[in-house]
């Protein structure tokens, strides 16, 4: 047996003793079968066109908030860098004082042109989910419904990430004064960052499952999608984690400052995109999505037998052939009748 058959063997051996390995393996082989970097690819192309506009609208619409709510747009910059650390504000992010210049033009006449280019990457996102879910074409929406659809999906996922800055923020503001007054001293400055992890774990899995959700109608148990958004969840904490090392290293370099946060933010995107078709996938391989699919082809298989409606039969039959038979006695009597006869006869010529 060769070195490529024995690795073989081995890894199967070991599939079959670790069901966490060979789930693993069946999310790296789904992702390859539905060409997931190619997904990836695209979704980076829609994301990066699409994600200036939609902060642009962001920021305009916040800037009318601020009316009621001095501190929404801080809100909003807290929310974009609980995205990517560093997107928005000194010193290499986007600045603010742009994105809210750029909210009178926004909506005088640009309020449909930004919100269908940012529209783009919900759609591009929706096409990847509905690939990696393998959902049949008659499953799919038409295009009014899929904009619709997707400016839904717009309004709830910014919402979603709202609402966790905000829940946050307060927690932090309120567990502070506590810690401190309680001296713990180190230990309550990992009580905070401990609480910090634990609120934007949570944040970003009711994010995916809402991506799953939303964007695609996937005949999945919950708990599988529950599943794949906790593991989108870990990656993308990951991920965020690894771009505020890598905006920190590459901040002196040549191509950072020639292209500035832009390059950052593109590979930001297309390996955000990664997780989110990495995290389907896990979430379509699950044992429980596995066996509901097996249920469902074993029950469109199942052939049932003809059923025979006596009723209709009865009624398809010509009346001549459904009348009730005639009674044997008539006959039998006119035989009986005619052997009589024929008897008398003999006897009469004897």
């Amino acid at each position: 047996m060769g070195l490529v058959d024995t690795l073989k063997a081995r890894v199967q051996e070991v599939r079959e003793h670790r069901p966490l390995v060979d789930h693993l393996v069946r999310t790296v082989e789904h992702y390859g079968s539905v060409n997931g970097s190619a997904l990836a690819a695209a979704v980076t192309y829609f994301a990066f066109l699409s994600f200036f506009p939609i902060l642009a609208l962001a920021f305009a619409v916040f800037g009318q908030l601020t009316k009621v709510y001095d501190r929404a747009d801080q809100t909003l910059v807290d929310a974009a860098n609980s995205v990517l650390p560093g997107l928005v504000g000194p010193p290499d992010g986007v600045s603010l004082e742009t994105l809210q210049g750029a909210a009178p033009g926004i909506f005088s006449v640009g309020l449909v042109l930004a919100l269908y280019s940012g529209l783009g990457w919900l759609s591009g996102l929706r096409t990847a989910l509905v690939t990696v879910f393998e959902e049949p074409d008659r499953d799919q929406p038409s295009f009014v419904a899929g904009k619709v659809r997707d400016v839904l999906a717009l309004l709830t996922l910014g919402s979603i990430l709202l609402v966790s800055v905000a829940v946050s923020g307060v927690a932090t503001k309120v567990l502070g004064p506590i810690l401190d007054f309680l001296d713990l001293g180190p230990v309550g400055a990992v009580v905070l960052v401990v609480l910090a992890v634990a609120v934007g774990m949570a944040a970003n899995t009711v994010l995916f499952f809402a991506f799953f959700k939303l964007l695609a109608t996937p005949e999945i148990p919950t708990r599988s999608l529950w599943s794949g958004a906790l593991l989108g969840a870990i990656a993308f904490e990951v991920l965020k984690q690894v771009s505020t090392l890598l905006l920190k290293s590459t901040a002196s370099s040549d191509a950072f400052q020639a292209f500035g946060i832009a390059l950052i933010l593109l590979v930001w995107i297309n390996y955000f995109s990664r997780v989110v078709v990495y995290a389907a996938s896990w979430a379509y391989t699950t044992p429980e999505a596995r066996a509901a699919r097996e249920a469902g082809l074993v029950a469109e298989q199942t052939v049932e037998g003809p059923r025979i409606d006596l009723a209709a039969v009865a009624g398809a039959v010509p009346a001549s052939a459904s009348a009730a038979p005639a009674s044997p006695v008539g006959p039998f009597a006119a035989g009986a009748a005619a052997m009589l006869a024929v008897v008398a006869v003999v006897r009469r010529r004897h």
